[in-house]
């Protein structure tokens, strides 16, 4: 007998000897009969018959409970397919820029790739977002207390300190007001954001995003001639909770309140992907190559005053994911076995993982026909077409590894076998950990860029999806559920708690152990929808967050919940969280009312 199994057997064959209790207690004296739990006198029959029973059900259950990850698994697959997924290393890349200046924009688009080298072994990451490289350059970042000796906005009125950003064209004999600061293969909505990266003191930015989203009382910009522009501090955010900012891929399926709460805890550094909103404005308006950024900020601690310089503040970063799309080795398919390996690439040196596989073909002289995934389709695919299924496991050496099993149904094939190909996403697994800050990055983008492509930081190790069944059967259960099952639950608190529990791959959660107290409360308020103002029904949701255990991350973690209640925005109702202090005066968060129309326009 397996240790696995003697664990089922020793189990079951407990609660056997609980039951028999039981019934010895409820029916004595058919129990004294029969002798049963009767030490040392107890029927050897009774005993074998006992034994033999919880063998059998010990042996029925482990047969289940192998069974169940694979159902599991295709409840995901419908559900939500990324939540089982390997989530891959991260690193901010960045373009410092050469001694010939831009006048433009330069722009790598999203998607695109660029090579790490680790010991003649290339690591590929795909860029998240646009990786876009101004046509100005961060001259210097200073601090400074006050009394200030330049001109200050009229709402400064408590800041005791600034921090200075000075900008400088790349080009001298170039003003502002003379760059494009447009290009064609961006939105409109990325065409004005000055958008930078907090690299933070000694490689750390926390403490100083939520010194910027907290506290910076006034915003301006002004130039060498004395011009001055006030900039409105709600435009001062953090990508943390945006939901156009998605790392990962994103699966029609997905809900967008899961997604960005699971892709904070994975990679904790989103919120230093800072945006001014509709900077660029603004910007252009200066008949000058030299302007100052300021941001006036209340309580700054003196400490940091002397820490700024040019690397606390980054142009011209975006987030990279070791993530990429890889053709697969073709299997042979004989349909001798239930399944056979999903192969990346077996001469590979750079420790190829799969993450998903998106793609299956059947190789025919002709050329590929596409299969299609077992719990895809409708009414108008064919019952009797080939599928194919992807289940992974971890074998006993703790390696994750996949299977995929194609089924032709009913359809008799004249052939021995079928050559399979697959399309697949891949990562490098743990390789990249040992890239080092600073590196040289290749990039594979069609496009010339004007300086030298580097990694800020050392990669993130990768996050394996955890073994523990009932945790997914909890999250899947979560799925199911409504906005009522966290209102109506007997323990609010409680409720939200296993949220973001089970939305992380840690054991511990410190952001779930940080909220002491979570209300709802009903209500109908006045809000304003394209420039109309209505009387709206809807729900105020209050958290008290005990700001000692979470530590400098309050800003970024109320804005994270803010996006997650406002998936459940309804087309006729409102929703609005406010965030407070627990054991603390100073203030929280108060967001604006969100209305589901509102969404839809």
């Amino acid at each position: 007998m397996s240790d696995q199994l003697l664990s089922y057997f020793e189990r079951e064959l407990a609660y056997v000897r609980r039951a028999l209790d039981s019934f010895g207690s409820e029916f004595p004296d058919h129990a004294a009969s029969m002798r049963l739990n009767q030490t040392g006198q107890e029927d050897p029959n009774i005993s074998r018959l006992i034994d033999a029973m919880a063998l059998l059900t010990a042996k029925t259950e482990k047969r289940i409970d192998e069974q169940l990850p694979d159902v599991l698994q295709d409840l995901f697959s419908v559900l939500y397919p990324g939540y089982l997924q390997i989530i891959p290393s991260y690193t901010p890349l960045m373009v410092e820029l050469g001694d010939d200046p831009i006048t433009e924009r330069v722009v790598l688009p999203k998607g695109s790739q660029a090579s790490l080298m680790v010991k003649e072994a290339e690591c590929l990451f795909s860029l998240a977002e646009d990786l876009i490289i101004e046509p100005f350059i961060i001259k210097d970042i200073q601090a400074e207390s006050a009394p200030f000796n330049f001109p200050t906005p009229k709402t400064v009125r408590r800041a005791e300190s600034v921090v200075q950003i000075t900008l400088n064209c790349s080009d001298p004999s170039v003003f502002f007001s003379q760059l494009d600061f447009t290009s064609s293969s961006l939105g409109k909505d990325k065409n004005d954001h000055f958008d930078f990266y907090v690299r933070g003191f000694e490689n750390s930015s926390r403490g100083l995003i939520d010194l910027l989203l907290l506290n910076t009382e006034a915003i301006s910009l002004f130039d060498e001639q004395g011009n001055q522009v006030e900039i409105d501090t709600k435009r001062l955010v953090s990508r943390a909770a945006d939901p156009s900012f998605n790392w990962l891929p994103n699966h029609g399926n997905h809900q967008i309140g899961f997604d960005l709460v699971r892709e904070y805890f994975a990679y904790p550094d989103k919120a230093a992907y800072i945006r001014l909103e509709g900077l660029y404005k603004e910007l252009s308006r200066f008949q000058s190559s030299t302007v100052t950024l300021n941001f006036f900020v209340q309580q700054l601690p003196v400490e940091y005053l002397r820490l700024f310089n040019r690397q606390v503040f980054l142009l011209n970063t975006t987030p990279a994911i070791n993530l990429y799309p890889q053709r697969g080795e073709p299997m042979r398919y004989d349909f001798t076995k239930l399944s056979i390996p999903v192969v990346a690439d077996t001469q590979a040196n750079n420790e190829l993982t799969v993450v998903s596989v998106e793609k299956v073909c059947e190789v025919l002289p002709t050329g590929e026909v596409e299969l299609s995934p077992i719990y895809e389709g409708g009414y108008w695919f064919d019952d009797s077409a080939p599928k194919w299924q992807v289940r992974q496991f971890w074998d006993e050496k703790g390696r994750r590894l996949m299977d995929l099993s194609v089924s032709y149904g009913s359809e008799v094939t004249a052939q021995d076998a079928v050559v399979l190909s697959m399309s697949l996403k891949v990562c490098n697994g743990r390789l990249p950990c040992l890239v080092p800050s600073y590196s040289h990055a290749e990039s594979y983008a069609a496009v010339d860029i004007p300086g030298e492509l580097k990694n800020v930081r050392t990669p993130t190790a990768p996050q394996y999806p955890a073994l523990d069944n009932q945790l997914s059967w909890r999250f899947v259960a979560m799925l199911n559920a409504n906005f009522s099952s966290l209102t109506q639950a007997d323990d609010a608190t409680r409720a939200l708690q296993d949220v973001l529990r089970l939305s992380t791959h840690s054991i511990q959660c410190k952001v779930a152990d940080s909220i002491k107290n979570v209300s709802y409360k009903h209500l109908v308020a006045p809000i304003t929808i394209d420039r109309q103002s209505i009387f709206a029904s809807g729900t105020q949701v209050t958290i008290l967050i005990d700001d000692e255990l979470l530590g400098a991350d309050f800003a970024v973690v109320s804005n994270v919940l803010n996006g997650f209640y406002q998936q459940y925005c309804s087309f006729d109702r409102f929703m609005q969280v406010n965030v407070e202090r627990f054991g603390s005066d100073v203030p929280g968060i108060e967001f604006e009312k969100c209305h589901g129309s509102q969404l839809c326009l």
